[in-house]
């Protein structure tokens, strides 16, 4: 089968686009429906749901990718439908365990996290993980054979059906209180999720993956050294947000915040910074489940010079793209903020702002983490993948407990929080992968250097406009002048590109 780390991230970054536009349109519409206080708690189940999410689906996706990709390079197709079974086994009995708790403890949780009523949101669980668990399967077997489409198609039907029926049901139900609000948002996307798995199911089905047969030479050994480490790994990111979301409003009240200023803090920062600019991670996040793949299939037939190919130039096009998109949103901040979240951004522009450029360098890093750890992964590498992740998370809740407490600090212990987590996973994971990472100095440093020129060039012109005019012409001149200052860049990937066209129609 031909493939390219190229052609599945293209698919995946177009696609994750069109989520995020509906991400971004989902939320803004939603912030005016359940008001910034509703935002907050709506984020704190949700920081709940994504490492839930995560949990149950992550690993197994990327595990099953990982091995099934393995298997192909040694030509033996026989054994998805084991990896299959081993699979399905695992997710749903972890997602029922798992939902189950949720269910049990709802009042608990939600008591712990200050907002008692969402324990009925908690109760959906037991019906969303075991759903979620078998989309991350499904995902995962079709990455395996390099096959980005049904994932990418899956996403943009999720995001679809939640903007349409989460915000229906937000609005009819907030006419109940804020957290009914909430429960509605809810409700939005446990009808994207039943949508998303039924398109997978069709496609797997049309695809006849399974028709190959039984392969019982298969040891469950080999499946579960992956999955198990991946599944914990992936879910130490989310778990500390979760923990955050539960502990945050507490330690900023003892800097001195009422409950409503932290919850609304909190809001600001992962409700609106976050969900700005966590854009530009579709980038990095399409190229690393897309050269997972394709790097494992390189690892099983010990081709080192393919790989350390494939690693630069993924690496390379991906630091390209996203440095300018970071520092960009940075500029244009200032005028962005009142435009998307009016009502929010009333009293919470100058620490909105302020949360951003610190969040800009987390981004950075973040984006870097994911390449190395999607390296580790495809080199089989699964525990030092998950070691690597619980020093980063033990640093960042402690840097988040230690200094949210402070009144000078407050709310910016978390972006801080989170540049420690990916430097320590960054430094950890470029000492165990080696010399199979080598990037170019000038490929590194030119997409940097030209976006701080970006920068100050459009604060510069900033001065003098305002509103959506500003962000139009910032949008216009930032890109020229970004495309002037890495010229040499630009024609470097220019001439690579149709040096490929010209190959392939040969």
């Amino acid at each position: 089968m031909k493939s390219s780390v190229g052609k599945g991230a293209i698919i995946l970054i177009l696609s994750g686009l069109v989520c995020k536009f509906f991400g971004a349109l989902f939320r803004l519409p939603l912030t005016n429906i359940i008001k910034i206080e509703g935002i907050g708690i709506f984020q704190m189940v949700m920081s709940l749901y994504s490492l839930s999410i995560v949990l149950v689906s992550s690993g197994l996706n990327s595990g099953l990718s990982k091995l099934i990709s393995g298997a192909r390079a040694r030509g033996d197709y026989s054994s998805t439908k084991r990896y299959f079974y081993l699979a399905l086994k695992f997710g749903l009995l972890l997602s029922i365990s798992l939902g189950l708790i949720f269910l049990v403890f709802s009042s608990q949780i939600s008591s712990l996290q200050g907002n008692s009523n969402t324990k009925v949101i908690y109760m959906l669980f037991i019906f969303l993980l075991p759903l979620g668990s078998v989309i991350g399967i499904f995902r995962g077997i079709m990455q395996g054979y390099e096959n980005m489409t049904p994932t990418a198609i899956s996403q943009i039907i999720e995001q679809v059906a939640k903007f349409a029926f989460g915000l229906i049901f937000a609005y009819l139900f907030s006419k109940n209180g804020l957290w009914q609000g909430v429960m509605g948002a809810f409700l939005g996307i446990a009808v994207s999720e039943i949508l998303a798995f039924i398109y997978l199911y069709f496609i797997i089905s049309k695809n006849r993956i399974f028709e190959k047969n039984l392969n019982e030479n298969i040891s469950s050994n080999n499946f579960y050294k992956a999955v198990l480490p991946l599944t914990f790994s992936s879910a130490i990111y989310p778990l500390s947000q979760a923990v955050e979301g539960l502990i945050i409003i507490s330690l900023l009240s003892l800097a001195g915040f009422s409950n409503e200023v932290a919850t609304s803090l909190y809001g600001i920062q992962t409700g609106v910074v976050g969900a700005i600019l966590n854009f530009p991670l579709i980038i990095s996040l399409s190229v690393a489940v897309a050269l997972l793949p394709k790097l494992s299939y390189l690892s099983s037939q010990n081709n080192i010079d393919a790989e350390r190919k494939v690693i630069a130039n993924s690496f390379s096009v991906m630091w390209f793209l996203l440095v300018p998109l970071v520092f960009g949103i940075a500029s244009i901040a200032q005028n962005l903020y009142p435009l998307l979240y009016p009502s929010a951004m009333k009293n919470y522009l100058n620490i909105a702002v302020q949360l951003t450029f610190l969040s800009g360098i987390g981004i950075l890093l973040t984006a870097i983490m994911q390449f190395l750890l999607s390296l580790l992964q495809a080199k089989g590498y699964f525990m030092h993948t998950l070691l690597f992740n619980i020093i980063g998370c033990c640093a960042k809740l402690g840097i988040v407990i230690i200094f949210s407490r402070l009144p000078q600090m407050n709310i910016f212990a978390l972006p801080i929080s989170s540049i420690v987590y990916s430097s320590i996973v960054c430094i950890c994971s470029l000492i165990k992968l080696g010399r199979i990472v080598k990037i170019s100095f000038i490929e590194f440093t030119l997409p940097i250097l030209s976006s701080i020129v970006m920068f100050l060039t459009l604060k510069i012109l900033q001065f003098s406009l305002n509103g959506f005019l500003a962000i139009i012409i910032s949008v216009i001149s930032g890109a020229f002048i970004y495309f002037i200052c890495s010229l040499p860049l630009f024609l470097q990937y220019y001439k690579v590109l149709i040096n490929k066209i010209k190959q392939r129609k040969q």
